[in-house]
Formats: structure tokens, C-alpha cells, sequence
């Protein structure tokens, strides 16, 4: 880890102050942090919160704010193998660039959650420090392993001891030209396995989604995959079981974490209007207050142990379920400046209306809580 990231990794060991774009800031002091872990140094949180509204327009890419973050060491922290850091740490930078701007901190979960698949293997020299960026196209997998159904592409013997994948993965984000993409592919015998995956190589197209609410910036889309030749250095030995086992939690916790961010960004914006009308939602801001301090903590405590993976499951339904909560709090007491389609709070909205559709969506976490995960 370079000094200059040591140095930032220290000076972050107290959370700032949220760092907002003007307009967007509460008057007010910001909701206390519930943990003290690592956050973002102040430069890098203006920097991600001054492009949120072009973000959220399209005019921006997430990837320079993601540049940086990795220059100073804060994409990798308790990766294994890393200098420094925990995934605690990690889970409260993800958590605080989702309160400035939820299309960077869902980027930027998609490419530490490809460093985790990817852990302990050659491609990270490229990857840690983004050089190249990881995109996790794992869902239909993940789904697949849990009787979800079939994964979408298939892995095949090929000529002089390759192999070939065929197939295609409904949505992938982070797409871009150089992205390094791991996903699931069911081997002729019916097991799955993990496979990193050039964008660049022959035969695999993209189709980028377009029209989406808040993640345009993202390189969303479809990854078609025709014929493409892959060397056995690029499947994951890891039988696939195992590999899930290892990285489902992770994945799990560092999206709960875009969805913490979020929340506490949407309740730190409505305090201010809990008079008048609005004082009608205080005990609905303040429940949802009480919600956001226990599931941190909840979070903080499966960062730093091996929990059953239905206590992962649990927490990012009710995460989920908490930012739609906070953000309708905040839009109901912004009036009509929230109804403002320039606005934060209508970003936030539209942010939010991603969560029950993301994969794992929340039907999913629903049925795999009734099927005891």
C-alpha cells in the first residue's frame, strides 16, 4: 500500500462530515456516525458528492472518483493479501460514497466484489490498483447454485486445450472496454464454475442498457458471449460451492453498504423539514433513525466474523427495505422541491427504485429467508 494511502487511511479512522453539493447540505449538524471506521477523506467526498448530479445525468463516469479511491488504497481494504484495512472499513467507505452519490458506490462495489472473487490470483495486479476495472456479472449464478434456475452460460471443451463459453448475462455493470468481467458458466457435466473474461476478447458483445433510473453512468448492460475461447488459467479452481460460500458474504455486506449510504443520506435531508406538516413524519424519521444506527451495527459485527449467510441475507433485505423507507420520508416532507427531477431528493428516489430489482432483488432475499439460507 503506498504512503500516501497509509497516511489517508489514518486520517479517515474518524467519519467526516458528509460533504454535499451546495443545496443539498441539511442545517444541521449530520447524523452521528454509528461506527468508528474508515470513511473518505474529505477531498475525495466532495469530489464524488460535486459530480453526483452529473452522474446521476449521465454526463459523468463513476470510474475517475473510482481511480482515486484505489490510488489511496480504499477499494482493497480487507481484501486478503491486502496492507491494510478490514471489511468493516470497506463497508464504511462504500456506505459513505452511497450517501454522496449511490452510482459511484454501486460502481465501486462492483469492482471490489471482483477483487474478492479474484482473490489471491495474478489478475489483481492489474485490477487493485484499476488499472483495468472488475465487473461482477455473478448473479445468475449465485441464482443458479440456490435452484433459481439455470445459468445462463455454458463452458465447453474447446481446441488445443481451451475451453469455450457461450451464453449470455442478463445484466453486468462496470463494462467498460478494458473491464475484466468474473462470471458463473455450467460445465458440460452440469457444475458451475467462475470464470474471469476479457470484454476485449473475441466474441463477446455488450449491449448497454440505456434509459435507466440514476445508473446510465454506470456501463450497465447485457454481455452477450458467442464462441469466446478462454485459457484454463481463466476458470477459478475453487469448486463453485466453495467459492460461493467465500464470497456470497462479502458481496451481501458491501451492497448493504450503497444502501446504508443512501438511507442515512435521505434522513439527513428531512430532519430539517420535521416541522409543521412535517413534523407528522418525526416518529417515522425517528424510527428509521433507530433502524440505521442498529443495522450498522449488525453490519459492523458480520464484517468481522464468519455468520451464517442467512444473517447476510437478512440484513441486506432490511437495508434494503430501510432506504426506501428513509427516502420516502425525505421526499414527503421535501414537498414539491423534492418532486424536482434536478433535485437530490428526486436522485435519491430514483436511486432507490434500483434496490428491490438488483440482484439478489428482494423477492429473492425473501425466498431464501422462507427457504432457511
Amino acid at each position: 500500500m503506498p504512503a500516501e494511502a497509509g497516511a489517508l487511511s489514518a486520517a479517515a479512522a474518524v467519519r467526516e462530515p458528509a460533504a454535499v453539493p451546495a443545496g443539498d447540505a441539511p442545517q444541521h449538524e449530520p447524523l452521528a456516525p454509528a461506527r468508528p471506521v474508515a470513511a473518505l477523506p474529505a477531498e475525495l467526498a466532495q469530489l464524488v458528492a460535486g459530480r453526483a448530479a452529473d452522474v446521476d445525468a449521465g454526463l459523468r463516469e463513476p470510474r475517475a472518483a473510482l481511480e482515486r479511491l484505489a490510488r489511496v488504497g480504499l477499494l482493497t481494504l480487507g481484501l486478503e493479501g491486502a496492507a491494510a484495512g478490514t471489511l468493516a472499513d470497506q463497508f464504511a467507505v462504500i456506505s459513505a460514497l452511497g450517501e454522496r452519490c449511490m452510482a459511484t458506490a454501486f460502481s465501486a462495489w462492483g469492482h471490489r466484489i471482483a477483487l474478492e472473487y479474484l482473490a489471491g490470483r495474478p489478475e489483481l495486479a492489474q485490477l487493485a490498483p484499476l488499472a483495468r476495472i472488475g465487473s461482477s456479472a455473478m448473479a445468475s449464478g449465485f441464482k443458479a447454485a440456490v435452484g433459481l434456475g439455470p445459468a445462463p452460460v455454458r463452458l465447453r471443451d474447446g481446441r488445443a486445450g481451451r475451453f469455450v463459453l457461450d451464453g449470455r448475462i442478463p445484466w453486468a455493470s462496470n463494462l467498460h472496454p478494458d473491464a475484466l468481467v468474473v462470471l458463473a458458466a455450467e460445465r458440460e457435466d452440469g457444475a458451475l464454475t467462475a470464470v474471469a473474461v476479457d470484454v476485449a476478447a473475441a466474441g463477446v458483445t455488450v449491449r448497454p442498457a440505456r434509459g435507466l433510473l440514476a445508473l446510465d453512468a454506470t456501463a450497465s448492460g447485457q454481455l452477450e458471449l458467442d464462441g469466446v475461447s478462454v485459457s484454463p488459467e481463466t476458470l477459478l479452481d475453487e469448486p463453485f460451492p466453495a467459492f460461493a460460500a467465500r464470497v456470497r458474504p462479502a458481496f451481501l455486506l458491501l451492497q448493504s453498504a450503497f444502501c446504508s449510504g443512501l438511507a442515512r443520506a435521505s434522513l439527513a435531508a428531512g430532519e430539517p423539514a420535521l416541522q409543521g406538516l412535517g413534523a407528522e413524519f418525526a416518529s417515522d424519521h425517528a424510527d428509521a433513525s433507530e433502524r440505521l444506527a442498529a443495522i450498522e451495527e449488525r453490519a459492523t459485527a458480520l464484517a468481522g466474523e464468519e455468520g451464517p449467510l442467512r444473517a447476510f441475507v437478512r440484513l441486506r433485505l432490511d437495508v434494503a427495505l430501510l432506504a426506501r423507507d428513509a427516502v420516502r420520508i425525505e421526499s414527503a416532507v421535501a414537498g414539491g422541491r423534492g418532486y424536482v427531477a434536478s433535485s437530490p431528493t428526486a436522485r435519491r428516489l430514483r436511486e432507490a427504485a434500483f434496490l428491490p430489482v438488483q440482484s439478489p432483488t428482494e423477492g429473492q432475499l425473501r425466498w431464501e429467508l422462507r427457504r432457511g439460507a
